[in-house]
């Protein structure tokens, strides 16, 4: 009888055991690291080809951006040739419209000392994607305008309707996607003054750079020291 209700207890007390509760998965924090970026020393640039069609391929990513301006000069618009101006700040390159009566364009201005860095954004939302920071660089893209800017007695002179505008820069963060978490992915590495574009490939972010050097040997674009 004892024995009978020792056995009793010991199976009361395994089915009123809890089973313990399993610890939930380690997330994986978000990392941003600063990339070395090689640069050839000979190059020959193309403004469309090297510039002007890989940079809005990347500016028609929709998981990044929300602009328009990208997609009309895609489909509607067809390059036409670079302003030419004796400006080392800023580069002008002209597009005209397939059905024609407008212009578009797209800027590319820099200050002073402008300088690019390169990022690898890993176990982000978005994946690992490149994160371009330009400081003292803006971009502009314009459509449906009714004429081309000119560049005369050392300043630019813009048509009274000058089109409909997309910039970086100061409205750098409405560029982006609601939800994507750029730029502020980037933490202390930018602030809302520079241009941040994202790509998904290294060799995409290069590319860019490439050819924003070829515009503006300015452009520094530093060494990293491990």
């Amino acid at each position: 009888m004892r024995l009978w209700f020792i056995v009793f207890l010991l199976l009361a007390g395994c089915a009123t055991q809890k089973p313990q509760k399993q610890a939930p998965p380690i997330s994986k924090v978000t990392t941003v690291t600063p990339i070395e970026i090689g640069l050839p020393t000979q190059y020959a640039f193309s403004p469309y080809a090297d510039y002007l069609s890989p940079l809005l391929s990347n500016l028609n990513q929709e998981p990044f951006y929300h602009l328009s301006n990208p997609q009309l000069l895609v489909n509607y618009y067809r390059y036409s040739d670079e302003i030419s101006a004796n400006d080392p700040q800023k580069t002008v390159y002209a597009f005209t419209s397939k059905a024609g009566g407008e212009w578009g364009y797209i800027t590319t201005s820099v200050g002073r000392s402008p300088i690019a860095n390169g990022f690898v954004i890993e176990h982000s939302p978005l994946g690992t994607v490149y994160a371009l920071v330009l400081k003292q660089t803006k971009l502009c893209l314009s459509t449906q305008a009714k004429g081309l800017p000119v560049f005369t007695h050392g300043r630019w002179l813009f048509n009274e309707s000058p089109g409909f505008f997309e910039c970086t820069g100061l409205t750098n963060k409405s560029i982006y996607k609601v939800g994507s978490g750029l730029p502020g992915l980037l933490g202390p590495y930018f602030d809302d003054k520079d241009t941040v574009l994202v790509f998904r490939s290294r060799g995409q972010l290069q590319q860019i750079i490439l050819a924003l050097k070829y515009q503006f040997p300015q452009l520094l674009v530093p060494a990293i020291n491990r």
